[in-house]
């Protein structure tokens, strides 16, 4: 694998490599280069440990039942579609703050085929 490039609006390019691993990265050896990686670590710490395991619950539910995306998730939990579901609307918005969107719903699902003829 050779790599590939990401083309900037402001016209500069960043070169992603793949290490040895098959992971991409990008060197920012620059002098004006500004990194800003954010970790689940560094935004749970803004939650209450009650607020994290609730939101790491209702990721879990999420997969669990097929990896709606989030607008229906919420609606499910709000319209008492999942009986005695333990979690609220705030545990859901806190898992996408958290743990960033949920990438089985991101990926799409896999459509059936079309068997009418």
């Amino acid at each position: 694998m050779a790599g590939f490039v990401v083309n900037k609006s402001d016209g500069t390019n960043h070169i992603f490599k793949p290490s040895k691993k098959g992971l991409f990265f990008s060197d920012v050896k620059c002098e004006n280069a500004h990194v800003l990686v954010h970790t689940v670590d560094s935004i749970k710490n803004k939650y209450r440990v009650k607020e994290y395991s609730d939101a790491c619950k209702a990721r879990s539910i999420q997969d669990i039942i097929g990896r709606p995306n989030t607008k229906d998730y919420i609606r499910y939990v709000e319209n008492n579609m999942l009986p005695n579901c333990p979690i609220t609307k705030a545990d859901i918005i806190h898992s996408e703050e958290i743990l960033g969107p949920n990438l089985g719903s991101l990926k799409g699902k896999r459509q059936e085929p079309n068997l009418q003829r």
